[in-house]
């Protein structure tokens, strides 16, 4: 179901995907790669999240970043998609479609980091999973105070993030903290999107 959201000066093009036959089920907000390159809510690993979720009783929202796809406004690749974000999950936790109260949040690469962000400046959301962010902006949350259960995953030959440095930060979080490795993965997941999509469904599947 394709939707649009009101951001302030600008709309959003959304899309809820639910499962059938379930009432206000719990819903996942999944956040898309770096626009910049790209990125978009049609992405390959937030496809593959969004199935895993849907087939056990998750429903998701994805949304496109501002200048994304039939988002209007320009593309910032920071301070404007982390509003964007939360405009999408107080969005989320109102809608009549879902369970508000039962709302979560994923994001992968530039979407880890704006999940982190969001999770941080919001005080509805129930469990983040991040997948690939960037090093240094996991670094820069592990040492805030983000109490919800968390689930971390990269890939072991991500170009950009040493397995021993994301275990080091996965480990300075507080509270429930999973940090899983995707063996024989790269930073865009390819061939091994169903298995982040399983990870990330029996996360909120226990969470939500």
């Amino acid at each position: 179901m394709l939707i649009t959201i009101s951001a302030g000066d600008h709309s959003i093009e959304g899309k809820f995907d639910l499962p059938k036959k379930i009432s206000r089920p719990p819903c996942v907000i999944l956040c898309h790669p770096h626009p910049k390159y790209g990125g978009n809510m049609h992405n390959n690993v937030l496809n593959e999240m969004s199935r895993y979720l849907v087939q056990a009783g998750i429903s998701t929202l994805r949304f496109n970043y501002r200048g994304v796809g039939m988002s209007t406004g320009e593309i910032e690749g920071g301070k404007g998609e982390i509003s964007d974000s939360i405009s999408v999950a107080e969005f989320a936790s109102k809608s009549p479609l879902i369970d508000g109260s039962r709302l979560g949040i994923a994001g992968y690469s530039f979407g880890g980091w704006m999940s982190l962000e969001t999770i941080k400046q919001t005080n509805f959301i129930k469990a983040l999973a991040s997948i690939a962010c960037p090093q240094n902006r996991l670094s820069q949350h592990s040492t805030t105070e983000i109490v919800q259960p968390k689930l971390l995953i990269l890939g072991d030959r991500d170009h950009d993030f040493p397995v021993a440095q994301f275990q080091f930060i996965g480990a300075r979080f507080r509270g429930t903290t999973i940090v899983d490795i995707v063996s024989q993965a790269d930073h865009f997941f390819r061939g091994k999107e169903p298995l982040v999509g399983e990870m990330v469904s029996d996360f909120f599947g226990s969470h939500l």
